[in-house]
């Protein structure tokens, strides 16, 4: 994706439009897009909504630093000490493979990795604390330990783990200001407009998911009711070779070396004539949806002047950490344009929907039959 989170409205809906690279590719009679009908309860956007989006985008962000200081939650990364003693002969002893120094333990996810206590143990504990658990291996637990030299099964026993947190590592999640949204807005949350306050943030984060569940609710349908009148088929052609250099290399980053089509179609047990017929009716899918892009916003005067293209690909090359000439050399200058003008269009759309109360139905009334009337026999 080009933006982050909420301009998700740039996904196009079939995958391999990213190929596209031309603009002739055919003639499309659209379906109906404008006075689409949606139902209020399935495209609302709540407050609760957005907040959350907010709050996701910003705990993405934040940035870890180590503390020496603090409370331990069951979510935190800690560094530890750690030795662990079983019963051996009456005593308690320590076990190979029971004991680390300075271990790095992210609390979260590590958890599996030990047994049942391990990780739980040390939440709730400050930094500099050294404390013992008392735990139990599991019966079931395979691992043999070396005690003295000698090799001793560790299924079912008690096992003594003495602790020492080193230190802690937690999130600094950015705090929501409006100096933070004036900084931050376009590249955090894709807005593509100055927004200076907290306040202006949300209405526009509201819009642009209202705009994307409008888009997943009728895009599709909007798509699949157009007709194709006509295909151009050097375009078709060229569309299904991009398609095809793309799946090989693809298939070239899992392997390391080049391949032909042929080895590639062996390794995937599919026939030449079945990767033909593929090929073209997932090409022709997406010609047909640039097609419907172009010719909507034909239609409506839609457009990306060349000062707004400018713009807008130089701050997805920014966000992609790429330059404006990789960007367009990977994608193609027709693709990101096309993009562009989904989103416009996807806008377009939304603006123009007839809402009706409630929810979309989810069944179909039964047909109304009728009985006919039967003589009663004497």
């Amino acid at each position: 994706m080009f933006k982050k989170l909420l301009a998700i409205m740039l996904t196009v809906a079939v995958a391999i439009t990213m190929f596209g690279c031309g603009s002739d590719e055919g003639k499309i009679k659209p379906a109906k897009y404008k006075g689409v009908v949606v139902y209020k309860d399935d495209v609302k956007v709540t407050d609760k909504d957005v907040d959350q989006a907010i709050d996701q985008t910003l705990s993405q962000s934040a940035q870890e630093k180590q503390v020496k200081k603090g409370k331990v939650s069951n979510s935190d990364k800690v560094n530890v000490d750690y030795k662990g003693e079983i019963e051996y002969k009456g005593k308690k002893v320590a076990f190979e493979g029971g004991t680390a120094k300075k271990q790095d333990i992210d609390l979260a996810q590590d958890a599996g990795n030990y047994i049942d206590g391990f990780t739980s143990s040390i939440a709730g504990h400050k930094v500099g604390d050294k404390f013992t658990a008392k735990l139990k291996f599991p019966k079931t637990y395979t691992n043999k330990a070396k005690v003295k030299g000698k090799e001793v099964s560790l299924a079912g026993k008690d096992v003594w783990f003495t602790y020492k947190i080193n230190s802690l590592t937690k999130k600094d999640v950015p705090k929501l200001t409006d100096k933070y949204v004036k900084q931050n807005a376009k590249q955090l949350f894709g807005a593509d407009e100055e927004i200076p306050t907290v306040k202006a943030l949300k209405k526009y984060i509201k819009r642009q998911m209202r705009i994307y569940n409008i888009y997943n609710k009728v895009w599709n349908n909007i798509l699949e009711k157009s007709k194709v009148e006509k295909y151009d088929e050097k375009e078709l052609k060229d569309e299904i070779k991009r398609y095809t250099d793309y799946q090989l290399s693809q298939y070239k980053q899992q392997v390391g070396t080049d391949v032909t089509l042929d080895a590639y179609l062996k390794a995937c047990q599919m026939k030449k004539k079945q990767w033909n017929k593929q090929a073209r009716e997932a090409c022709k899918q997406s010609l047909k949806q640039r097609m419907l892009i172009n010719e909507i916003a034909k239609r409506e005067g839609i457009s990306i002047p060349e000062k707004t293209y400018k713009k807008k690909v130089k701050e997805i090359a920014k966000q992609q950490g790429t330059t404006v000439k990789d960007l367009e050399k990977q994608y193609g200058r027709d693709m990101i344009e096309s993009t562009l003008l989904q989103d416009k269009v996807n806008e377009f759309i939304a603006d123009n929907v007839k809402e009706k109360k409630g929810s979309e139905p989810t069944t179909t009334p039964a047909p109304m039959t009728t009985k006919k009337a039967t003589k009663k026999k004497k």
